[in-house]
């Protein structure tokens, strides 16, 4: 595709609790988005196992793994045979800690590891606490470029965070990827379509989404264009959407939109507490 544009598919999945039936998932998915010619496909946050609530941080930890694990090496293997950029969720082993980190891996086409990124912003909500299971990580929230696109990166509960999705705008971001496992429950499904509009149009940025669907898991994988349209969605099953998506779009939305170059930095104050 022309230089500025990228097809993307992002996918709806039911994480098993095997590892390896959801590399079999992610071998199939990959196949049918290079099938499509696709740029990047984009998988769930935490794909590489579902862990149960009653599953102990010891039996976790075990099955955690490390970026160079085999997990990882998998993925970069069918990004090489397939030409194709992924962006997959998993559990990262942290030495000496029953956590691990909540983690994001970008591999590129060439099979090689683009970015890595860990959840910041932990789920400590609605009687439920991430914290015991995850670390919260203190990287920095990056963007990377693909195709002339640049591209930033969020997790699920950190899309309630609007200074994450502003500062990767800043950055320069055309899109937002958001890997999530949104935990259904009342009113939790109005919320998520709001949150993701609202970042997309608030930033005028692309956010696309890759939900798990199952076990607890709402689903709602969507497409938000820049001016907080949804443009594409899956339905109540396991599926995958492709969208191709263009920096003139966001450059025109700008342009008859020009929130971000409106803004008025000198007035904006961060209080603590």
């Amino acid at each position: 595709m022309k230089e500025g544009t990228i097809r993307v598919s992002s996918t709806q999945l039911k994480s098993e609790t095997c590892k390896d039936d959801n590399i079999r998932k992610i071998e199939i998915y990959t196949k049918k988005a290079s099938e499509l010619q696709s740029d990047l496909i984009v998988y769930p946050e935490s794909f590489m196992f579902y862990s149960p609530v009653e599953e102990t941080a010891d039996i976790r930890a075990v099955k955690a793994e490390n970026i160079e694990g085999g997990f990882v090496t998998r993925i970069r293997e069918l990004s090489r045979d397939y030409g194709i950029s992924q962006i997959v969720g998993i559990h990262e082993s942290i030495p000496g800690d029953k956590r691990v980190y909540n983690t994001v891996v970008v591999v590129d086409k060439k099979g090689e590891i683009a970015t890595v990124y860990r959840k910041t912003h932990l789920y400590d909500a609605f009687n439920f606490r991430e914290s015991l299971i995850y670390k919260a990580s203190g990287n920095a929230f990056q963007i990377f470029e693909l195709n002339g696109m640049k591209i930033g990166m969020m997790v699920c509960y950190e899309i309630r965070f609007p200074e994450i999705a502003r500062s990767l705008t800043v950055q320069g971001a055309d899109l937002i990827v958001v890997p999530s496992a949104w935990v259904r429950g009342f009113g939790k499904e109005e919320q998520w379509l709001t949150l993701i509009k609202a970042r997309a149009l608030e930033n005028t940025v692309y956010v696309v989404t890759s939900n798990q669907i199952g076990n607890v898991y709402a689903g709602i994988t969507s497409v938000v264009d820049p001016m907080g349209v949804i443009i594409s969605r899956t339905s109540e099953d396991e599926g995958m959407v492709t969208v191709d998506i263009s920096k003139e779009r966001v450059e025109q939305v700008r342009r008859n939109l020009p929130s971000l170059s409106q803004r008025r930095t000198e007035l904006y104050s961060v209080t603590q507490g």
